[in-house]
């Protein structure tokens, strides 16, 4: 992962997803991901919806914050 990109983005773009295809897999509003991969923090179950549908760890859109 580069320096400065949040985990969320940095895991989309690897997994070469769009935010629409991760808002329909995390049932997340494309606004609210963008929201989320400028730095506003996730709740919980957004942060466990964005890990699943990424298959990364949850605990880093949490940590990153």
């Amino acid at each position: 992962m580069e320096v400065g990109i949040p985990a969320a983005k940095a895991f989309r773009v690897y997994s070469d997803t769009s935010i629409p295809e991760l808002a329909e897999a995390t049932q997340l509003e494309a606004g609210r991901i963008c929201m989320i991969e400028a730095g506003v923090s996730p709740t919980l179950s957004e942060a466990d919806a964005i890990g699943r549908a990424l298959d990364m760890p949850t605990a880093l859109l949490v940590e990153e914050f």
